[in-house]
């Protein structure tokens, strides 16, 4: 069980019982491990999965001599769908946080979701980095024709580049951008590992580098 007490930076304190209920039962429940990374850290990047956390570190050594962000004190953490959770507790330490999420196709709910951090109620040490542009394509997927999301990582890593560069990246020789979209899909562990060890020159989106800078 976390300790009652998390001490941050600056002789910044929070006591659990300072957090909402349901935040406290959270992080009673964990080992412990995230929250330690969270405030021993000097900056955190926040992301869903392993795959995001892959991709975030490649796009921080791309643009920072090959370093890996912790030998900066930045740590990238997994922190599945509890992205709230942990800004409430950075937000009481005063701890800089990025998070970095996809817009799912739906800015306006996203935005509604990270409203106590964006637009007029900005917290000066709290990021919230997304692409706030809706793409669109004609692909669907499965028996049910369920329509693809083009609004989630890989594909926006595509749109960044091309199919012929992804190709050479992956060991793929797909010809259709929506070919490599159903293999990244169905792939993502896989590519972001391939992407984090290509020596090959590759761009990010723009919500990506605004995260890492």
């Amino acid at each position: 069980m976390l300790i009652d007490w998390i001490r941050g930076s600056r002789d910044a304190y929070v006591k659990l019982t300072d957090l909402k209920t349901e935040t406290k039962n959270f992080f009673s429940h964990l080992s412990g491990y995230d929250t330690l990374r969270l405030i021993l850290c000097k900056k955190a990047i926040l992301v869903e999965g392993d795959s995001d956390e892959l991709i975030i570190q490649k796009a921080y050594m791309n643009a920072n001599g090959n370093k890996l962000p912790i030998e900066k004190g930045i740590d990238v953490i997994s922190v599945g769908t509890a992205f709230l959770r942990f800004l409430e507790v950075a937000e009481k330490l005063n701890k800089p946080v990025a998070v970095v999420t996809d817009n799912d196709g739906d800015v306006s709910a996203l935005e509604t979701k990270y409203d106590n951090f964006i637009g007029l109620k900005i917290k000066p040490n709290i990021s919230i980095c997304y692409d706030t542009t809706i793409d669109s394509g004609a692909l669907v997927l499965g028996k049910k024709n369920k329509p693809f999301n083009y609004n989630t990582l890989e594909p926006k890593i595509l749109k960044e580049n091309s199919t012929a560069i992804l190709n050479k990246i992956l060991g793929t020789a797909y010809a259709t951008d929506d070919d490599l979209h159903k293999y990244m899909k169905a792939n993502k562990t896989e590519c972001a590992l391939k992407i984090f060890e290509t020596g090959e020159a590759i761009k990010f989106p723009k919500y990506i580098l605004s995260a890492i800078t």
